[in-house]
C-alpha cells in the first residue's frame, strides 16, 4: 500500500475542503481511511455522486459523494448561492468541487496525470461501476456538515 501517496492524497483533499468551507457550512473533518487493493473496493452508493476520472502518470479518479440534503449545502456553499433543489447550477457546483479536488491531487502528484470533465450522477438507486475494481486503492475522507455527512474520495490503481 503506498501510506505515503495515501498522506498526500489525504492532504490535498483536507486542505480544499477548508479551502473552500470555513465556517460557512459548519464542516467538519472527520475520520480518513485507506484502502489497499488487497481489500474489495465498492463504489460509493450516494444521492449525488460527482466524478472525475484520471489517466496517464495514475488511473483512478475522485468521487465526491453525499445524500441529497448534504449535497444541496455543498452546492449552496460553493457556489454562494441557495438551491432549493439539485438543478443544473447545483450539479455545475460539486461538478466542480470535484474537479477542484482533483486538480489539487494532480498538482500534488504528477503533471502527467490527465483529468476528465466532472460528471454529476443524481438519484437514490444508482450505481456507478469500474472494470478494475478488484486492483483499486483509495482513500476516503470523511466530513460532517450541518445538514449531514459527506465524503470525498480518490481512489487509483496501482501501475
Amino acid at each position: 500500500m503506498h501510506v505515503d501517496l495515501a498522506e498526500v492524497i489525504q492532504s490535498a483533499i483536507h486542505e480544499t475542503m477548508i479551502a473552500f468551507f470555513t465556517t460557512d457550512i459548519g464542516l467538519k473533518v472527520g475520520p480518513s481511511l485507506i484502502k489497499s487493493e488487497e481489500m474489495p473496493y465498492t463504489p460509493p452508493q450516494a444521492d449525488v455522486t460527482a466524478i472525475v476520472a484520471f489517466n496517464g502518470a495514475m488511473e483512478g479518479g475522485v468521487h465526491v459523494a453525499a445524500p441529497m440534503h448534504a449535497a444541496l449545502l455543498l452546492a449552496t456553499g460553493f457556489a454562494g448561492e441557495p438551491f432549493e433543489s439539485f438543478n443544473d447550477m447545483a450539479k455545475d457546483a460539486i461538478g466542480e468541487l470535484a474537479n477542484i479536488i482533483a486538480g489539487s491531487v494532480k498538482s500534488r502528484i504528477s503533471e502527467s496525470i490527465c483529468l476528465t470533465p466532472p460528471q454529476v450522477v443524481v438519484g437514490t438507486n444508482h450505481k456507478i461501476a469500474f472494470a478494475y475494481t478488484h486492483t483499486l486503492e483509495s482513500t476516503k475522507c470523511f466530513f460532517k456538515t450541518d445538514e449531514g455527512p459527506f465524503f470525498v474520495e480518490v481512489f487509483y490503481k496501482k501501475h
